[in-house]
């Protein structure tokens, strides 16, 4: 969490400002700021000029709403069109969506190279299809889709796009307009926020939803009547923070540096013999995610031993199971480096040189 949000939240916790929204008095009214701000913020992160932006605890819970929410224009037959690349989140939502109407799921294959072509997604396009859920960025092997074009493709079919953008705000631009993305989720955590889910959905999609569990007493002005419960205005002014602070930074610089990182973990771990690299190797178009294996050494044995000298990854599927298992049959967890904007070289070369030690031990 960047210090900016730190203390913009904890400063409004001790302020006498703490309040609900949509009353008269001045701290009620602050709330309100708070979300109209924040909204304005998102916006600007994800380069929409209108549309309605929601606040929900998670990428996970806000896209299960928004599945239930568009499930009335959902018949039996119609279709959905899901990925491998795709994290669970972006996927069961939909398949619990569409087993309660009746509806089809398809899903896009991936490559052996973890990647996602147009044509895979584009294949499964008919004009059944209501929607394709899509991934802007795997979390689990860094692989980045051609997102406007599978958008176009789908648009030309009458389908419309929900876009999990979780692990792609913090890397790449964002730009739900041009692209024409319908509805696009993130998580303000993977950007240096709070713990919050962020939906943003286009006017005319949004003036189809509703949640049949919305209380009557809500209303039925947008966003409010997709968004359940009271509202967690510090996490929402935190995320409002976290979005100011990415406008203040040249992202283009930091993409290109998170980059060059990037590659240079890649060909490093290529050239330690026993490290099998999983997802598109250097060169390719993809966010700073780096998933491996050391054959022969569990994945949590891998992390537990670089944990030990001081390095934090991950380690499983990463909720990205279909995923790790298109690139990797028969292994079902790897090990995850990632790369931020405080990563440096030496951090990198620590990693690399740990892992070889593992990689050793195991030959």
């Amino acid at each position: 969490m960047h210090a900016a949000v730190r203390d913009a939240m904890a400063a409004y916790l001790g302020s006498e400002h703490v309040s609900n929204d949509h009353g008269a008095f001045a701290a009620s009214r602050v709330s309100d700021s708070i979300v109209e701000w924040s909204a304005g913020q998102i916006r600007r992160l994800l380069g929409a000029s209108g549309g309605h932006v929601a606040f929900a605890a998670n990428m996970t819970t806000a896209t299960a709403l928004f599945a239930r929410a568009v499930a009335a224009g959902i018949q039996p037959g119609d279709e959905i069109v899901c990925t491998e690349l795709d994290h669970e989140a972006n996927v069961v939502p939909w398949a619990a969506m569409a087993a309660s109407r009746d509806a089809v799921v398809r899903t896009a294959r991936l490559s052996s190279q973890g990647t996602l072509s147009v044509s895979a997604v584009s294949d499964l396009i008919t004009p059944r299809t209501k929607w394709v859920a899509v991934t802007a960025a795997s979390n689990a092997l860094g692989s980045v889709p051609d997102l406007p074009a599978i958008i176009a493709s789908a648009h030309r079919a009458g389908a419309r796009v929900y876009v999990d953008g979780v692990q792609a705000v913090a890397h790449l631009p964002v730009d739900v307009e041009s692209w024409g993305c319908d509805a696009f989720v993130t998580a303000a955590y993977k950007w240096y926020g709070p713990h919050l889910g962020v939906l943003y959905v286009a006017d005319e999609v949004a003036e189809t939803m509703s949640l049949a569990e919305q209380v009557p007493s809500a209303g039925t002005e947008l966003p409010g009547r997709i968004s359940l419960g009271t509202t967690n205005f510090e996490a929402v002014l935190g995320t409002g923070v976290a979005a100011a602070v990415l406008h203040g930074w040249d992202r283009a610089e930091l993409a290109e540096r998170e980059g060059k990182l990037a590659e240079s973990l890649i060909s490093s771990l290529e050239a330690v013999p026993g490290v099998r690299l999983l997802g598109p190797g250097a060169g390719t178009a993809r966010v700073p995610v780096v998933s491996f294996q050391v054959p022969g050494v569990p994945a949590a044995e891998v992390a537990g031993r670089l944990a030990g000298a001081g390095i934090a990854v991950w380690h499983g599927s990463f909720y990205a199971a279909a995923a790790i298992r298109a690139v990797a049959v028969g292994e079902p967890a790897a090990v995850r480096a990632g790369i931020a904007c405080y990563t440096t070289e030496e951090d990198v070369l620590a990693l690399v040189g740990a892992v070889r030690e593992v990689a050793t031990g195991a030959r």
